[in-house]
């Protein structure tokens, strides 16, 4: 067995070493000491490994992996590893923390594995700096929140070495088309699952069990259902409506480039099932999302963008008759009555004169008192604001902060003034590079690549001003998946216009 694993796909053998052990201490780990269950774990330990090695050199099927575990996974806490350990870990977090471990290990025994710079360097650095010195200047309250203070650094360093795991083995335009293809189809999952929550109510996420038979279903953690014009709103397999319509808006430009690229009308029926699984959430920020995306095309193809406009009408048609009053939900929601300024600037108070809710545009005086009151670069600190209910549901007795759903804003108020540069640096440069290189590639179908990724990521920047966005994986993550295969493709060569033509 020794050389048939050292042999697959010429994996060094030192590698294939440290792989198997790994997986037998994997196994050991989980089996807690409990007997009865280590020889199972112990072989299941060893069968992973056997499947790992074999795709061990093929880092995209990895990467595409841990996307499908993402997308299709709840990522809010319904599952969770079984067997009583004293923290709580889901399928993604594992998944991710072993992809990372094994890209270390890579690093120093293979050599086919390089770290390589990216052309976004400089502000994800600063994003880092502006990260690790809220913690340091803030000690005092990084202190009593210790606990939320490492989860979510762990989290946030997790995100930005995928990034330069997959800069550093993704290496083709191939390679990247094919992790975005698996991303489509799975936020094409994802949106039929939502249109059949909004339907029937049912969400087909929440009964993943016989799936997933080594985690636990904790039925306290998902969503209480929301309504809006009398009709539920979706979450499908992401934390809320919102995410799940920003999930699906990120997905939908990806998927109007697989149908111009590859000249297959199926890739047209995904994208309309992204829009129905966008407005199957309901929110507003979903339809922003569209917005955004439509502006981007129009920024760097305008005459294709406005030739393709009258497609629009039967698609609407097609959405509406999936789903019936969505579109007029969101339309309500986005014209109330007296205007959205105004409804979104209201405090309601109880008795007693006690504010019971607070709206976005109210909560913004406040919080920038707040913030004068702490160091304006480096802010109160990463993760010390403590928001939320537990993974059980119940409500959580650390709460120290209140919901923002302004993402912007909350991180202005953890990081400061260098951590919302740091971001609006990086998103720029993101837009503005892919941008120049889609007019670099204009006459060739493979320049819409570059337009679809920059009306993504710009998607999700957007989005960021109307929830809590880093408060959500799913959404998340498929932001830096993007802005790591935007950094693969910039440094890429353009796409020769001639051989495309």
């Amino acid at each position: 067995m020794r050389f048939a694993i050292a042999r697959a796909r010429e994996l060094p053998l030192s590698a294939a070493a440290i792989c198997a052990a790994a997986a037998l201490l994997a196994a050991d780990v989980l089996a807690g000491g409990n007997e009865s269950k280590g020889p199972a774990i112990a072989l299941l330990g060893i069968l992973a490994l056997l499947v790992a090695v074999r795709i061990a050199t093929s880092w995209s099927r990895l990467i595409c992996g841990i996307g499908l575990v993402v997308i299709l996974i709840p990522s809010d806490g319904r599952y969770t590893l079984s067997g009583g350990l004293p923290f709580q870990l889901e399928p993604y977090r594992i998944f991710v923390g072993l992809l990372i471990i094994g890209w270390l290990i890579a690093l120093l025994v293979d050599p086919r594995v390089r770290a390589r710079r990216t052309k976004l360097d400089a502000p994800l650095m600063l994003i880092l700096l502006a990260t690790l010195g809220s913690e340091v200047v803030n000690a005092g309250r990084v202190g009593t929140t210790s606990t939320y203070v490492v989860k979510a650094l762990w989290l946030f360093a997790c995100f930005l070495l995928f990034v330069y795991l997959t800069v550093s083995v993704v290496r083709t335009r191939v390679v990247v088309e094919r992790v975005l293809t698996v991303l489509v189809c799975a936020g094409c999952i994802e949106g039929v699952g939502a249109v059949i929550q909004r339907k029937t109510g049912t969400n087909i996420f929440d009964h993943l069990h016989f799936l997933l038979p080594m985690f636990t279903f904790n039925p306290g953690a998902v969503t209480s259902t929301l309504v809006r014009g009398g009709a539920v709103r979706a979450t499908a397999s992401a934390g809320h409506p919102i995410e799940l319509s920003c999930t699906m808006a990120m997905l939908m430009p990806i998927a109007a480039y697989l149908a111009v690229s590859r000249r297959q009308k199926g890739w047209w029926v995904a994208v309309v099932i992204l829009l129905a699984g966008d407005f199957a959430g309901g929110s507003r920020t979903g339809v922003i999302g569209i917005v955004v995306i439509i502006l981007i095309c129009i920024w760097l193809r305008p005459r294709h963008t406005l030739r393709c406009w009258p497609a629009l009408i039967p698609t609407l048609v097609i959405v509406h008759f999936l789903l019936p009053g969505a579109l007029g939900g969101v339309t309500g929601a986005l014209f109330p009555s007296g205007g959205l300024v105004a409804q979104q600037t209201q405090t309601f108070v109880g008795r007693g004169g006690v504010v019971v809710d607070e709206t976005r545009l109210s909560r913004l005086g406040p919080s920038l008192h707040e913030f004068s009151e702490h160091n304006p670069l480096f802010g109160e600190g990463y993760g010390t604001r403590v928001v939320g209910n537990t993974s059980s549901g119940a409500l959580n007795p650390d709460d120290n902060a209140q919901v923002l759903d302004d993402q912007w804003l909350g991180t202005l108020l953890e990081t400061g003034i260098l951590g919302i540069l740091g971001w609006i640096w990086l998103f720029t440069r993101v837009i503005r590079r892919l941008g120049a290189r889609s007019k670099l590639e204009r006459g060739s179908p493979q320049g819409w690549l570059p337009v679809a990724l920059a009306a993504s990521v710009a998607t999700f920047a957007a989005s960021m001003a109307t929830y809590d966005a880093f408060g959500f994986t799913q959404a998340t993550f498929l932001m830096f998946t993007l802005i790591a295969l935007s950094a693969v493709v910039l440094l890429l060569p353009p796409a020769d216009r001639l051989a495309q033509s």
